[in-house]
Protein backbone atom coordinates (compact mmCIF):
# COMPACT_ATOMS: atom_id res chain seq x y z
CA UNK A 1 0.00 0.00 0.00
CA UNK A 2 1.66 3.51 -0.89
CA UNK A 3 2.14 6.38 1.67
CA UNK A 4 -0.16 8.77 0.81
CA UNK A 5 2.05 12.43 -0.20
CA UNK A 6 2.17 15.77 2.45
CA UNK A 7 0.24 17.13 -0.70
CA UNK A 8 -2.58 14.69 -0.53
CA UNK A 9 -2.78 14.59 3.15
CA UNK A 10 -2.99 19.07 3.22
CA UNK A 11 -6.01 18.42 0.15
CA UNK A 12 -7.95 16.25 2.42
CA UNK A 13 -7.65 18.31 5.86
CA UNK A 14 -8.48 21.44 3.48
CA UNK A 15 -11.35 19.70 2.28
CA UNK A 16 -12.42 18.70 5.32
CA UNK A 17 -12.86 22.54 5.72
CA UNK A 18 -16.27 22.72 3.97
CA UNK A 19 -19.57 21.47 3.71
CA UNK A 20 -21.20 20.75 0.80
CA UNK A 21 -24.13 19.55 2.47
CA UNK A 22 -25.61 23.08 2.88
CA UNK A 23 -25.73 23.98 -0.84
CA UNK A 24 -28.66 22.14 -3.29
CA UNK A 25 -28.06 21.05 -6.85
CA UNK A 26 -24.39 19.80 -6.05
CA UNK A 27 -22.83 19.52 -9.41
CA UNK A 28 -19.06 20.20 -9.02
CA UNK A 29 -17.01 21.00 -6.08
CA UNK A 30 -13.26 21.73 -5.65
CA UNK A 31 -10.54 23.06 -3.32
CA UNK A 32 -7.29 24.29 -4.08
CA UNK A 33 -4.86 27.06 -3.31
CA UNK A 34 -5.35 30.28 -4.35
CA UNK A 35 -1.94 32.63 -4.50
CA UNK A 36 0.20 34.53 -6.65
CA UNK A 37 0.59 32.20 -9.32
CA UNK A 38 -3.24 31.69 -9.45
CA UNK A 39 -3.54 35.44 -10.14
CA UNK A 40 -1.23 35.61 -13.17
CA UNK A 41 -2.88 33.15 -14.82
CA UNK A 42 -6.32 34.41 -14.30
CA UNK A 43 -4.99 38.01 -15.30
CA UNK A 44 -3.65 36.69 -18.81
CA UNK A 45 -7.48 35.42 -19.83
CA UNK A 46 -8.86 38.67 -18.78
CA UNK A 47 -10.19 40.13 -21.87
CA UNK A 48 -8.13 38.08 -24.32
CA UNK A 49 -9.42 40.39 -27.63
CA UNK A 50 -8.24 43.15 -26.51
CA UNK A 51 -5.05 42.18 -26.49
CA UNK A 52 -4.75 41.32 -29.74
CA UNK A 53 -6.62 45.01 -30.39
CA UNK A 54 -3.64 46.79 -29.23
CA UNK A 55 -1.08 45.15 -31.60
CA UNK A 56 -3.60 46.16 -34.15
CA UNK A 57 -3.90 49.72 -32.89
CA UNK A 58 0.23 49.85 -31.75
CA UNK A 59 0.68 48.93 -35.57
CA UNK A 60 -1.89 51.51 -37.30
CA UNK A 61 -0.61 54.61 -34.88
CA UNK A 62 2.83 53.77 -36.17
CA UNK A 63 1.70 53.51 -39.87
CA UNK A 64 -0.51 56.78 -39.35
CA UNK A 65 2.89 58.45 -37.81
CA UNK A 66 4.90 57.35 -40.80
CA UNK A 67 1.94 58.77 -43.71
CA UNK A 68 1.75 61.66 -41.54
CA UNK A 69 5.31 62.67 -41.96
CA UNK A 70 5.50 61.33 -45.53
CA UNK A 71 2.13 63.33 -46.54
CA UNK A 72 1.98 66.76 -44.22
CA UNK A 73 5.81 67.50 -43.04
CA UNK A 74 4.51 71.17 -42.24
CA UNK A 75 2.11 69.78 -39.41
CA UNK A 76 4.51 69.40 -36.76
CA UNK A 77 2.04 69.31 -33.94
CA UNK A 78 0.17 66.51 -35.61
CA UNK A 79 3.24 64.72 -36.09
CA UNK A 80 4.03 64.94 -32.26
CA UNK A 81 0.22 64.12 -30.67
CA UNK A 82 0.55 60.86 -33.25
CA UNK A 83 4.02 59.76 -31.86
CA UNK A 84 2.89 60.47 -28.21
CA UNK A 85 -0.06 58.10 -29.13
CA UNK A 86 2.11 55.47 -30.57
CA UNK A 87 4.71 55.40 -27.38
CA UNK A 88 1.49 54.50 -25.11
CA UNK A 89 0.06 51.82 -27.57
CA UNK A 90 3.64 50.41 -27.10
CA UNK A 91 3.95 50.64 -23.77
CA UNK A 92 0.47 49.29 -23.61
CA UNK A 93 1.31 46.42 -25.52
CA UNK A 94 4.96 45.66 -24.22
CA UNK A 95 3.42 45.84 -20.59
CA UNK A 96 0.29 43.92 -21.10
CA UNK A 97 0.57 41.20 -18.62
CA UNK A 98 1.71 44.27 -15.47
CA UNK A 99 -1.81 46.03 -16.96
CA UNK A 100 -3.99 42.97 -16.57
CA UNK A 101 -2.34 41.66 -12.84
CA UNK A 102 -3.26 45.56 -11.55
CA UNK A 103 -6.71 45.07 -12.96
CA UNK A 104 -6.88 41.59 -11.77
CA UNK A 105 -5.57 42.87 -7.56
CA UNK A 106 -9.02 45.20 -8.04
CA UNK A 107 -11.61 42.48 -8.96
CA UNK A 108 -12.02 39.55 -6.70
CA UNK A 109 -9.48 37.77 -8.32
CA UNK A 110 -7.02 39.53 -6.15
CA UNK A 111 -5.31 36.83 -3.73
CA UNK A 112 -5.44 38.84 -0.17
CA UNK A 113 -9.36 38.89 -0.48
CA UNK A 114 -8.74 34.92 0.44
CA UNK A 115 -7.28 33.18 3.46
CA UNK A 116 -6.25 29.96 3.28
CA UNK A 117 -7.62 27.42 0.78
CA UNK A 118 -10.40 28.22 -1.47
CA UNK A 119 -13.63 26.19 -1.75
CA UNK A 120 -15.84 26.50 -5.11
CA UNK A 121 -19.27 24.99 -5.23
CA UNK A 122 -20.73 24.95 -8.74
CA UNK A 123 -25.12 24.22 -8.22
CA UNK A 124 -28.01 24.19 -10.56
CA UNK A 125 -28.55 27.92 -9.86
CA UNK A 126 -25.02 29.62 -8.63
CA UNK A 127 -21.49 29.56 -7.87
CA UNK A 128 -21.03 29.47 -4.54
CA UNK A 129 -16.90 30.29 -2.90
CA UNK A 130 -15.87 29.96 0.30
CA UNK A 131 -12.49 30.18 2.07
CA UNK A 132 -10.65 29.22 5.46
CA UNK A 133 -10.95 31.95 6.97
CA UNK A 134 -15.07 32.06 6.88
CA UNK A 135 -15.60 34.70 3.92
CA UNK A 136 -18.47 32.81 1.22
CA UNK A 137 -19.62 34.65 -1.41
CA UNK A 138 -22.38 33.48 -4.17
CA UNK A 139 -22.56 34.22 -7.73
CA UNK A 140 -26.05 33.66 -9.82
CA UNK A 141 -26.08 32.51 -13.52
CA UNK A 142 -27.96 35.16 -14.09
CA UNK A 143 -25.53 37.16 -13.54
CA UNK A 144 -22.57 35.65 -15.43
CA UNK A 145 -21.13 37.50 -18.74
CA UNK A 146 -17.75 35.72 -20.01
CA UNK A 147 -16.62 32.20 -19.53
CA UNK A 148 -12.65 31.47 -20.40
CA UNK A 149 -11.59 28.21 -20.25
CA UNK A 150 -8.20 26.81 -20.93
CA UNK A 151 -6.71 23.68 -20.81
CA UNK A 152 -5.42 24.62 -17.39
CA UNK A 153 -8.18 26.32 -15.37
CA UNK A 154 -11.63 28.18 -16.12
CA UNK A 155 -11.82 32.06 -15.17
CA UNK A 156 -15.89 32.70 -15.09
CA UNK A 157 -16.54 36.44 -15.09
CA UNK A 158 -19.91 37.94 -13.48
CA UNK A 159 -19.91 41.46 -14.33
CA UNK A 160 -18.73 44.77 -11.67
CA UNK A 161 -14.90 43.13 -11.43
CA UNK A 162 -16.27 39.24 -9.89
CA UNK A 163 -14.57 37.02 -10.86
CA UNK A 164 -14.12 32.78 -10.28
CA UNK A 165 -11.07 31.01 -10.84
CA UNK A 166 -11.15 27.38 -10.61
CA UNK A 167 -7.78 25.59 -11.64
CA UNK A 168 -8.40 22.00 -13.57
CA UNK A 169 -5.63 20.70 -11.10
CA UNK A 170 -8.49 20.59 -8.45
CA UNK A 171 -11.03 18.35 -10.68
CA UNK A 172 -10.97 15.15 -12.22
CA UNK A 173 -11.24 15.35 -16.03
CA UNK A 174 -14.65 14.87 -16.43
CA UNK A 175 -15.58 17.03 -13.42
CA UNK A 176 -13.35 19.87 -14.82
CA UNK A 177 -15.05 19.45 -18.94
CA UNK A 178 -18.94 19.61 -16.40
CA UNK A 179 -18.20 22.64 -14.64
CA UNK A 180 -16.90 24.07 -18.20
CA UNK A 181 -19.88 22.77 -19.86
CA UNK A 182 -22.38 24.04 -17.45
CA UNK A 183 -20.63 27.67 -17.10
CA UNK A 184 -20.78 27.68 -20.97
CA UNK A 185 -24.35 26.47 -20.42
CA UNK A 186 -25.27 29.89 -17.91
CA UNK A 187 -23.45 32.36 -19.74
CA UNK A 188 -25.17 35.36 -21.77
Amino acid sequence: MAKKSAARRREQSAQSLFDDSKYEGVRVSATFEYNELSLSRAAEQLAPRLKSSMVFLNLASLLALVASAVLLPDLSALLIALFVVAVIMMYVQYNWNKLAASYARTTTLDPAAHEGSVHVVACDDALHLEDAGGTQEHYDYADLRVVYPTSEFVVAGFGKKRYVYVPRSALSEGRFRELVRLLDEHCK
